[in-house]
């Protein structure tokens, strides 16, 4: 968030005001200064944004986007406009959209680090984690205590499966104190898991669990990700990768290997492939259901 530019001693302290408790997600008596000072200043740019990052918040995406709009109407250049506009655009999954404006504001402000880290973590949600990474490089360049770029460095790390303690615990606070990241983990679990890199999600999903040990939501997923990176069903990967498209290849290939074998080779050793193939079906059926009770 941009800070309040001063209008006038009375603006500018309710300004401040208001933006202090937006910091703490005080939304309900940020919108109450924020109404008082329109009384008076109805079309104040920063007035304008602080009510849309209100709406933004709250998942009120539409009055956001509308509010928004306005300021930007009247200031194109708007420093919060322009990056909650791309919020928005990354909360609508209008993700070339949001890349878009991030790499406009980055040709504006070239030596933000907390750009450097909002495209970055666009980057990380879309699964471009070479770039994500570069980004966050640069960004820890400029500030190198940066909280955001320190998330993001916090995250690859367990993505890549590299994380140690030090840097679990430096996720934790970092996921304290914004506690809207939890969103970014949990998108970030189901690309993860979409593009078939379930050992990747279910190391983000751990995290996620040691953060909110009492979650049932989490537990729920990591059970999950264990059952689908569980070593006894690599046999499965095809189905558990696929789904039936899999199942559909691997039981034309099994069919065609034992009527191959029936002619091709003796009935000794056609039968133990027959027998090998039938104990792979059962397997299929009956091993996931037993392993999903025991996990």
């Amino acid at each position: 968030m941009s800070n309040p530019e001063d209008r006038g001693p009375t603006l500018g302290v309710l300004l401040h005001q208001a933006h202090a408790l937006i910091d703490r997600r005080r939304f309900a008596q940020a919108r109450q200064i924020l109404a008082a000072a329109a009384l008076s200043h109805p079309d104040d740019p920063q007035l304008l944004y602080l009510t849309a990052f209100i709406d933004y918040s709250e998942g009120k995406l539409d009055d956001a986007e509308k509010t928004v709009q306005s300021v930007l109407l009247q200031n194109p250049e708007h420093y919060g406009g322009r990056t909650l506009r791309a919020e928005l655009y990354e909360a609508r999954n209008q993700y070339a959209q949001a890349e878009l404006v991030w790499i406009e504001l980055l040709r504006s402000y070239p030596e933000d680090a907390n750009l450097y880290a909002s495209y970055a973590e666009l980057m990380m949600r879309t699964l471009h984690l070479d770039k994500a990474q570069r980004l966050m490089q640069e960004g820890l360049r400029l500030e190198p205590d940066h909280a955001r770029c320190l998330y993001v460095a916090a995250l690859l790390h367990i993505i890549q499966g590299r994380s140690s303690d030090p840097e679990n615990e430096h996720l934790q606070r970092l996921v304290t104190q914004y506690p809207e990241r939890i969103q970014t983990l949990l998108t970030l679990v189901v690309a993860l898991n979409q593009r078939g890199d379930n050992q990747g999600a279910l190391r983000v999903a751990q995290q996620l669990l040691r953060l909110r040990p009492d979650s049932p939501q989490f537990l729920n997923l990591v059970k999950e990700l264990k059952f689908q990176t569980h070593w006894s069903l690599l046999p499965l990967y095809p189905m558990q990768r696929w789904g039936w498209a899999g199942a559909g290849v691997v039981t034309v290939i099994g069919i065609g290997v034992v009527n191959i074998s029936k002619s091709q080779l003796t009935s000794n050793v056609a039968t133990v492939i027959g027998v090998i193939w039938l104990a792979y079906v059962v397997y299929s059926w009956v091993w996931p259901q037993i392993l999903r009770r025991l996990i």
